[in-house]
């Protein structure tokens, strides 16, 4: 085991939360080419400060590396844009989220919000240190292959 919570090889995508997730893929598309998956959507419950909420997530990934990650703004949660949508945070896959969530809190980036199955933290987690730095963790074994994931959530065309 090593010394830190995260690896710099595990990083895979920089996510901004923008008002619009259609609207933002139009415009880095004009602008920089990016190509994208299809908008995914799910309503999942999530564990906040606050108490829990099933939140109505929308995103969608770049096909490109480095990856973007642009996640529908909800108000009255994380999935809040930050100033001037400047990034939102830094994704990285993890192969134990229990574990690894656990050692983010001691290194001084608590608990923001995490997806819950059966009432237990699972799929993801957000944890942010008191300077605003914000960090997404994945269970790996949901993305075996990012690569792959992303092909199959890309549309088609003829």
């Amino acid at each position: 085991m090593t010394t830190h919570p995260l690896s710099p090889t595990d990083l895979y995508h920089t996510g901004i939360v923008v008002p619009d997730v259609e609207t933002w893929k139009i415009r880095l598309t004009e602008l920089a080419g990016h190509r994208w998956t299809g908008t995914m959507a799910a309503d999942l419950p999530v564990r906040m400060a606050d108490g829990e909420r099933v939140l109505p997530l929308r995103y969608a990934y770049s096909l490109d590396a480095p990856h973007l990650e642009l996640v529908q703004e909800i108000p009255g949660t994380p999935w809040t844009p930050a100033p001037h949508l400047s990034v939102h945070h830094l994704g990285y896959f993890c192969d134990d989220l229990q574990t690894t969530s656990k050692r983010l809190e001691e290194a001084g980036f608590p608990l923001e919000a995490c997806a819950l199955v059966d009432g237990t933290p699972a799929l993801f987690a957000y944890h942010r240190d008191p300077y605003g730095l914000r960090i997404e963790i994945v269970d790996r074994t949901l993305i075996p292959d990012f690569d792959a994931y992303l092909r199959a959530k890309a549309p088609t065309w003829h």
